[in-house]
């Protein structure tokens, strides 16, 4: 990855969408946990699509760019209308392809602080169901699905 692509024009990312990758290898899930404003929760990897980008690749692209981690193959899991952000989320279930350790890249790594802390890591899935996994309707689908 390229340093400058982590800091793509905002004038092409296409607004009110999001896609988020669940990736998983073995009985694990790759989460990023976060603190923000004194809330703490987890993730899953994604971001914006930009304009004329293909829905899978920013999957593959946001999930390398946020974690270090090499995801293939990804399949549309479920989506979502967010009213109140006025926002349209999607999830695709991917495979696991290379990288062991979850590493902090991009955007993310240069935000990084104890205001707005970001940690990729690999969660158990059997352990997901205590965590605070946001929105809580892709800790339904995981828990229901996985």
């Amino acid at each position: 990855m390229n340093k400058q692509d982590y800091h793509e024009d905002e004038k092409l990312r296409v607004s009110g969408e999001r896609y988020a990758g669940i990736v998983v290898r073995g009985s694990k899930v790759l989460l990023i946990h976060r603190i923000k404003q004194g809330r703490e929760y987890y993730v899953f990897p994604g971001g914006h699509r930009r304009q004329g980008e293909d829905p899978k690749n920013v999957v593959i692209r946001e999930v390398e760019e946020e974690t270090d981690i090499i995801a293939s193959n990804p399949r549309l899991a479920f989506k979502s209308h967010d009213k109140k952000l006025g926002q349209f989320d999607f999830y695709y279930l991917c495979d696991w392809v290379s990288g062991e350790e979850p590493k902090l890249n991009g955007e993310e790594k240069e935000k990084n602080s104890s205001e707005d802390f970001y940690e990729p890591m690999w969660v158990e899935i059997k352990k997901a169901k205590r965590l605070n996994i946001l929105p809580e309707f892709a800790k339904e689908w995981l828990l229901k699905n996985l």
